[in-house]
């Protein structure tokens, strides 16, 4: 909801082109609302979250962004959870994030790191975070394979548990999500964060984890010529 105000009604002059001033409605309140609302700020973020989705709705078939109207339920995933890790990705900041995290039943460490990963690959990405999963051991011998030529320490053992292929000495997991996509994660005292986007290819997504690491800006390193 937006104001409009143009030039003729501003008196302006009938030729001068018309203008829009646009500011958002909720921004020209500062009353509470009443019950049973919920409170100013919440009602904000619920407008705003509101308008993204239908953003999302818009966004031609084959665009890049991440789906935040998909079926969730496609991948295994609570729905309850999902939407919230979608809608405290989406505030940008920490307003509405132990709220959320009390709705759940979890930490606000593991909310964040919900938000985080919807952030990262969306849904699936929240469905790879939340729980492990089965996936087929030829997929992750030839992830293992791959990844390789990359590892800091090639001859350590590599773990593979359901979908994770964890490297412990490079502080690096790999997991396979329901996206058929890998999503790579960093250990920081002794828990595993998303460190970033999901790839098809397994060697990218670790190049993506070791890039993290490093820390903000650091450039993954190119592959290796053999």
């Amino acid at each position: 909801m937006t104001r409009e105000t143009s030039g003729r009604e501003r008196g302006d002059g009938a030729g001068v082109e018309r203008r829009r001033d646009v500011v958002p409605v909720l921004d020209r309140v500062t009353a509470p609302p009443p019950p049973p609302l919920p409170a100013l700020d919440a009602l904000r973020a619920l407008v705003a979250d509101a308008a993204h989705r239908a953003a999302a709705l818009l966004v031609p078939l084959g665009g890049e962004s991440i789906s935040d109207v998909d079926d969730g339920g496609g991948y295994g995933i609570d729905e309850v959870a999902a939407d919230i890790a979608r809608f405290v990705a989406q505030s940008g900041d920490d307003t509405h994030t132990g709220a959320a995290a009390a709705h759940l039943g979890i930490s606000l460490g593991e909310m964040r790191r919900l938000a985080t990963a919807h952030r990262h690959g969306g849904r699936a990405a929240v469905a790879t975070c939340l729980a492990p999963r089965h996936a087929d051991p030829e997929v992750l011998a030839a992830a293992e394979h791959a990844v390789q030529p990359l590892r800091p320490s090639p001859t350590a053992p590599v773990e593979r548990h359901h979908n994770h292929l964890t490297d412990a000495p490079a502080r690096v997991q790999l997991r396979y999500g329901p996206d058929n996509r890998w999503h790579p994660y960093v250990e920081r005292y002794d828990t595993w964060h998303p460190a970033g986007p999901p790839n098809p290819d397994p060697a990218a997504a670790y190049r993506t984890a070791r890039t993290a690491l490093r820390g903000p800006g650091a450039q993954p390193k190119p592959p290796r010529r053999h």
